[in-house]
C-alpha cells in the first residue's frame, strides 16, 4: 500500500484571561523562633490583604516554606571572627485570579500588607479547550491542503486518513509585568495556542 505523511500546522491567539502569582514573606532574625514568628505574622496579614482584595480562599495555597541558616564563609587563614548565623524564614504562597483587571492592585495591597518577594506572574486561559479544538481543526485543514497539493503535483489520487497523530503548544505573547508601585500596571497580553498534526494517508 503507498502512503503520503504531511504535516498540518495552526495557531489561535486568544486573551489572556487568567493570571497566576507566586509571593511570599522572607525574614531574617539572629533567632530562629523570631525569624519564624515574624514571618507567620506578616505571611497573615498577606492573605488577609489578598482576600480582602478579592482574591477567593480557595485559591490560595502554600507552595513553599524553609527556614535556614545565612552565614558567611571564613576566609582561608582569615582571623576574622565570623558572625552568629542568620535564620531566614521563606514561605511562598501561590494564588489565582480568573481575570486578568485589577491584579497590580492585588499585588500592591499584597506587598503593603508584608510580602516582599514576588516570585512569578504568568498569564493563561481558564478553559483553553475551545482555543485548543480550533488549533487542531486549523492544522488538520492545513495537513490536507498540503496532502492535496502534493498528490496533484505527483500525479496520485488521494484517499483516506491512515492516521493522526498530534500535539499542542501553549505560550504566553507579549505578556510583561512592569516594577512594583502604587496601582502597579500588568499587562496581561495574549496567549496562543498552536497544534501540529502528522496526517497519513493512503494514495492510488
Amino acid at each position: 500500500m503507498s502512503k503520503i505523511i504531511v504535516q498540518g500546522e495552526g495557531k489561535v491567539i486568544a486573551p489572556a484571561d487568567k493570571v497566576t502569582v507566586v509571593l511570599g514573606v522572607e525574614t531574617r532574625d539572629a533567632s530562629a523562633a523570631k525569624a519564624a514568628s515574624e514571618n507567620a505574622r506578616l505571611m497573615n496579614e498577606t492573605i488577609a490583604a489578598l482576600l480582602a482584595a478579592g482574591v477567593d480562599q480557595s485559591e490560595i495555597q502554600t507552595s513553599s516554606y524553609s527556614l535556614s541558616t545565612s552565614q558567611a564563609e571564613e576566609p582561608f587563614g582569615s582571623k576574622i571572627t565570623v558572625e552568629s548565623p542568620e535564620f531566614v524564614a521563606t514561605n511562598m504562597v501561590t494564588f489565582s485570579l480568573n481575570q486578568t483587571t485589577g491584579v497590580g492592585e492585588v499585588l500592591d495591597a499584597a506587598v503593603s500588607s508584608g510580602s516582599n518577594r514576588i516570585q512569578e506572574i504568568s498569564f493563561g486561559l481558564i478553559d483553553p479547550r475551545p482555543q485548543k479544538d480550533l488549533a487542531l481543526t486549523r492544522a488538520i485543514e492545513d495537513g490536507a491542503r498540503k496532502a492535496e497539493t502534493a498528490a496533484r503535483a505527483a500525479g496520485v489520487t488521494l484517499g483516506r486518513i491512515l492516521e493522526i497523530s498530534e500535539g499542542y503548544g501553549y505560550v504566553a505573547a507579549n505578556s510583561r509585568s512592569a516594577v512594583f508601585d502604587m496601582a502597579t500596571p500588568i499587562q496581561a497580553g495574549n496567549m496562543e495556542i498552536t497544534s501540529s498534526v502528522t496526517l497519513t494517508y493512503e494514495i492510488s
